[in-house]
């Protein structure tokens, strides 16, 4: 719902219908854990198999047949499964995201917003009371840096990275003239499917791909796609990047950080750039006004994670000018969730 429409509902609401909108407000937190559950004990599949009614969809997985019904009654409210004879569902288009097999699977972002990822938002009184993270005040250590110690668990967030980013890419392909660029470098690139998007769209294009291991490793699997003649290289932003390209991206990278890492990271891309280099930066930006923005919930989210914020257009231009970037221009794309932040080296700088 948007903030016209909460205005428009809630002025001269009487108090009952206050009441109502302020406990879907606070139950929001019961719908999401029920979708993850949804999620985790892979129901959309049991289903998706003919198994419909719920004691058998029950019996599939072991489960409480009386519990796994009321989950799914539940779920039916939503629209993640419909209830056509009681007691029997069948799985909605929204809820087939939930499949391990879907073709657009949003599975794994299911699990992993119900588990650390939720397991942050409890210690927001203490995170705006104070600086830290409260990813780190869970786990003693960075998130990234847990990341890096748990393979299995940076697999599953690069795979919920392309999750929720990946319908963005063929907006932000179609949306930037790849074609005028010889060498392009993708900094911080995860498993490659921007830069597989790119070149099926630019076949001419050098491609250098640069992530941590665990990124390049699952480019290695193609599990972004196929990158025909690209070079893959691992390495740590903060040390140095690929040097040579005309072209680096920098797809959803420096929100998540706060200004002094970004300052590092962009420091080294314009180390690593040509004289006449660009450097594209890829993010949500939040308007300045009080239109509905959903990079406002996701600032706080990157907030308690990492330590990263979501920028203003300004403050990206200001973040680029301290580290010898101009901001060029910038360019919306037909995704609500990404825009081209386009840079160049401040010669005067």
């Amino acid at each position: 719902m948007n903030k016209e429409a909460d205005r428009s509902r809630t002025a001269g609401a009487s108090p009952e219908a206050l009441h109502k909108r302020m406990m879907q407000l606070l139950s929001g937190l019961w719908v999401t854990h029920a979708v993850g559950t949804f999620a985790r004990l892979g129901l959309a599949d049991a289903i998706a198999d003919g198994t419909e009614a719920a004691a058998a969809i029950a019996a599939v997985r072991g489960l409480n047949a009386d519990r796994v019904y009321r989950l799914l009654r539940a779920l039916s409210t939503v629209g993640i499964v419909t209830e056509p004879t009681p007691g029997s569902f069948a799985l909605t288009p929204l809820g087939n995201m939930l499949g391990a097999r879907a073709p657009h699977s949003m599975r794994t972002a299911a699990m992993l917003l119900t588990e650390y990822n939720a397991d942050i938002w409890r210690r927001l009184d203490e995170a705006v009371q104070g600086d830290g993270t409260a990813f780190e005040a869970l786990e003693e250590r960075p998130f990234f840096v847990w990341l890096a110690e748990h393979p299995g668990e940076a697999l599953r967030f690069h795979r919920m990275m392309v999750e929720v980013h990946g319908p963005e890419t063929p907006a932000i392909v179609a949306a930037y003239d790849f074609g005028r660029f010889s060498h392009v470098v993708d900094v911080g690139g995860g498993n490659g499917s921007l830069l597989s998007a790119i070149l099926a769209a630019f076949p001419g294009l050098r491609a250098t791909l640069f992530d941590l291991p665990e990124g390049i490793a699952a480019a290695k699997r193609a599990e972004g796609g196929h990158l025909p003649g690209a070079t893959l290289v691992a390495g740590d932003v903060f040390s140095a990047v690929p040097a040579g390209g005309d072209l680096y991206l920098l797809r959803h990278v420096l929100h998540d950080f706060d200004d002094d890492p970004c300052m590092r990271i962009l420091a080294n891309v314009r180390r690593a750039m040509r004289p006449n280099a660009r450097v594209l930066v890829l993010e949500a930006p939040v308007p300045t006004d009080d239109k509905p923005a959903p990079g406002r919930w996701l600032d706080l989210h990157v907030m308690l994670l990492s330590g990263g914020r979501e920028r203003t257009i300004g403050e990206y231009a200001a973040l680029l000018a301290r580290s010898g970037l101009r901001l060029a221009r910038t360019i919306e794309t037909a995704h609500p969730a990404v825009a081209v932040v386009e840079a160049v080296i401040d010669q005067n700088n």
